[in-house]
Parts: structure tokens; sequence; C-alpha cells
């Protein structure tokens, strides 16, 4: 009775624990303010590049699907206004990979983004 109670619990952790699958994004794009290199944008998965082009991957362990999204933090033409523009990119599921390397083909490639333009659901951001 114990060695059936024992292979049951052992059955339920490691379904739980090969629930969480390794699950990643990778995006890629361009950054200018008025065609011109804007260095030191923010953009999350934390990274602070001095050019204007990124490509940045994360992977995390859910049981459940990831719904990843891009943010962008900016001040071009901004001037001495307080906080940052707040650019969000919502990443399609198509994107999401399962192993700890994209392929070339698995880039959300967002182009080049003009920052002096203003983007659909653009706000402001304090805390990045």
């Amino acid at each position: 009775m114990a060695r059936i109670l024992a292979t049951g619990l052992l059955f339920e952790v490691l379904t739980i624990i090969l629930g969480f699958r390794l699950q990643g994004v990778a995006v890629k794009g361009k950054l200018l303010c008025h065609d011109k290199v804007f260095r030191n944008t923010r953009v999350k998965i934390y990274d602070l590049d001095r050019n204007p082009e990124f490509r940045l991957f994360g992977t995390t362990r859910e049981f459940t699907d990831i719904e990843p999204v891009l943010y962008i933090y900016h001040d071009c033409d901004d001037d001495i206004r307080p906080c940052q523009k707040r650019v969000r990119i919502d990443v399609p599921t198509r994107y999401i990979v399962t192993r700890k390397e994209p392929r070339d083909s698995e880039w959300f490639d967002i182009g080049t983004l003009y920052l002096e333009n203003t983007f659909p659901g653009q706000d402001r951001s304090c805390e990045n």
C-alpha cells in the first residue's frame, strides 16, 4: 500500500515539474529618432543598447502558455517632460519557442521603428 502511494505521489510530482515547460521568445528590430541613431533606449527584457539595433531572447518555465510583450522606453522628441514614453508591442504567439535557442526563422522582427511617431496604446511610464 505504501509503495502504491509513493508511486502515485512520484507520478504527480513529475507531472507538475514536467508541466513547467521551457518557453521563450526572440525579438529584433531597429530604433531611430528622426532617421538618427537613438542611443540608450531601454528595451525590456532590460537591455540598454548603445546602437539602434537590438536582438533579445528570453525564456521562462511556466505551466501555462506565456503571453510575450515587448516594451520600449524612450525620450525621443520628449523635451524635459518627466518619465518616458512607453511603446507596447504584443508578440504573436507563433514566435513562442520551446527550446533554448531560436532558429533564424523564429525571430519576431519589428523592423525599424521611428520613435518620433505616436504608436497605438503608447503611454508614459516612470517605473522602468
